[in-house]
């Protein structure tokens, strides 16, 4: 008798664990630390197919887990643990899911629109997409709908949730010091905006005329158009002396307009001191970024420090990378800034690895080019066995040296 209660009491519990291990399938979430640490094991490429569905199942999963949760109001952003950088990357991230958010609401696969970028388009050096971009392109999808799932609903469009996601990053008060030194190059690059923006003001043409002439011409022109548009006076066809009046009024109009137009100057003053002040501002970041140890933070300011802009283009900064560097063409800067910059970032633990930000835009080309040689390697890896060329080999190690020498010591 013991033995049979044994028996059927081991059979519960069996019968207990089983239901319970089919209940509680985990569902894969996206790592708070950062969007871009998600792991992917290269050797799961060759499953591509299989772990396509295997992907589909968990991002419904994921898209269905809140069901049966209290509505939020409309523009709430829902709580969650996440520290300021993280958020910061996931915003930014988000400019890449554009066309992902189109197709979701088309009930479309992105594959499919990745594989239909390669149709006449000879930019891309494919003819289409390989089963190793397909597998990346689709964790960039999960990792797109992750964001939607963590801070909107599923009606939102892009703008709402891109919208939202700054909330969520703006909420969040930055504790560490690279936190805070984020926080500040945000703030240094909107000021210096706010002076760029005085600039293209003082580029527009103003009146030299003393305020009461100028208004005085102003009302003589709009009198005179008054007058000319009561000649009409519905009727229709004109006579010849009225449209000899109109001609008058219009001539005479035409005579004040060119006063106008020849009293206004480009005032060579006003743009010289605002050249000096974004000059002086330029200094500023540049002496603030010898202190910053945040690789987010240096992206941002040095891509804004050495940028190709005609307002700055003279700036000391500049002078002084050419006079140590020997690199003249500013243009040509501009491209080594795109590979050099990230290059410096990586040196200060910036995410570069064959899971990162950087490697994926590269792989699937979503902010250029599409480059199958990045799937599943890290940034340097990709830049000096395939992207950098022979001749430009050496500028990118003279401008690295300068950077690293001048900013991450």
């Amino acid at each position: 008798m013991k033995s049979i209660i044994k028996t059927v009491f081991l059979a519960a519990i069996l019968l207990i664990l089983f239901f319970y291990f089919f209940q509680n399938t985990p569902v894969i979430k996206k790592d708070t630390n950062t969007i871009s640490n998600q792991a992917i094991s290269a050797n799961l490429i060759k499953e591509d197919t299989t772990n396509k569905i295997k992907i589909k199942k968990q991002t419904n999963d994921i898209l269905t887990s809140n069901e049966g949760e209290p509505e939020k109001n409309e523009g709430e952003i829902k709580e969650t643990q996440i520290d300021y950088i993280t958020a910061f990357r996931d915003w930014q991230y988000f400019e890449n899911c554009y066309t992902d958010i189109e197709d979701f609401g088309n009930n479309k696969d992105p594959l499919d629109t990745l594989a239909e970028r390669f149709e006449n388009n000879p930019r891309e050096s494919q003819q289409q997409p390989s089963a190793q971009q397909n597998y990346y392109y689709q964790h960039h999808v999960d990792i797109c709908k992750t964001l939607i799932n963590e801070v909107g609903d599923e009606n939102d469009n892009y703008s709402q949730i891109r919208s939202k996601l700054n909330q969520r990053f703006t909420s969040i008060k930055p504790k560490t010091d690279e936190e805070k030194q984020l926080e500040r190059a945000l703030q240094m690059i909107k000021q210096l905006e706010s002076y760029k923006l005085e600039y293209n003001k003082a580029h527009t043409p103003e009146s030299n005329l003393p305020p009461l002439e100028s208004n005085d011409i102003h009302n003589q022109i709009e009198n005179f158009t008054i007058e000319m548009m009561s000649v009409y006076n519905g009727n229709s066809p004109l006579t010849q002396d009225q449209v000899q009046l109109i001609e008058q009024y219009s001539e005479k109009i035409e005579s004040l307009q060119n006063i106008v137009r020849q009293s206004k100057q480009i005032n060579a003053e006003k743009i010289e001191k605002i050249e000096s002040v974004i000059d002086g501002y330029l200094n500023s970041m540049d002496d603030y970024l010898h202190r910053v140890q945040s690789a987010d933070a240096f992206i941002l300011i040095a891509t804004e420090l050495y940028k190709f802009e005609y307002m700055q283009n003279k700036s000391t900064v500049i002078k002084t990378m050419q006079a140590q560097t020997s690199i003249q063409d500013l243009y040509y800067l501009s491209l080594l800034n795109n590979i050099t910059i990230p290059l410096v970032a990586c040196s200060m633990n910036y995410p570069c690895d064959a899971e990162s930000d950087l490697i994926l835009s590269y792989c699937l080309g979503l902010k250029d080019s599409m480059f199958n040689q990045a799937c599943g390697t890290s940034l340097e890896e990709f830049y000096f066995n395939f992207y950098i060329g022979a001749n430009q080999l050496g500028d990118v190690n003279n401008y690295f040296t300068y950077l690293v020498n001048r900013y991450a010591n």
